[in-house]
């Protein structure tokens, strides 16, 4: 029995449909997304960290905690051992910055105002730019060494496609390349 606000309850719900199981709809689709969720974000892991630990100190088993959450045994053992011997700060991630770009961000602004002008105002034959072109521009306006895929990165990141012009046959007039192309027959 249960006391509620003054009035006896035994505890059980009248009307047939006593807990029934809350489906999740697309249950498969929700869960992933969740967990990606959880594996984008900093807090996100440490807060998953935490759920483990938790079940942990409640009793859980290693091996139950990490079939629940989809973790190798070793893991949640290893944050067990880490919350142990380190607290709660032993559960957050450390910080890893990476290797230090090689340009610096007036560089890489002045690079981007060079990609925009193109290859031809600074001497170059080539009509656009590419990886290897960059490479070499880069080395020698910068004196910074770029392999050609880093340069490929770059474009990417500053919103660059490599889109390679087309060559057209030499001395076809446009009515024999219109003739010619796949799609020009139809309707």
């Amino acid at each position: 029995m249960i006391a509620f606000r003054g009035k006896m309850a035994s505890g059980t719900r009248t009307g047939g449909d006593a807990m029934r199981p809350i489906k999740i709809a697309h249950a498969d689709l929700v869960a992933t997304i969740i967990e990606e969720e959880i594996q984008s974000k900093p807090e996100g892991r440490y807060f998953h960290r935490l759920h483990i630990v938790l079940l942990l100190a409640r009793g859980m088993t290693c091996q139950e905690a990490a079939k629940i959450f989809s973790e190798p045994v070793r893991t949640v053992q290893r944050w067990a051992k880490e919350l142990n011997e380190g607290g709660l700060d032993a559960l957050k991630d450390e910080h890893h910055p990476g290797r230090p770009t090689r340009l610096t961000p007036g560089q890489l602004l002045e690079l981007e105002s060079d990609l925009a002008k193109g290859p031809q105002e600074f001497g170059f034959t080539q009509g656009f730019w590419d990886g290897p072109l960059l490479s070499y521009h880069i080395g020698e306006k910068y004196g910074v060494d770029l392999k050609v895929r880093r340069c490929q990165v770059l474009f990417h990141q500053m919103g660059y496609a490599l889109l390679r012009p087309r060559s057209k046959p030499a001395g076809a007039s446009p009515q024999c390349r219109e003739a010619f192309k796949k799609t020009a027959g139809r309707a």
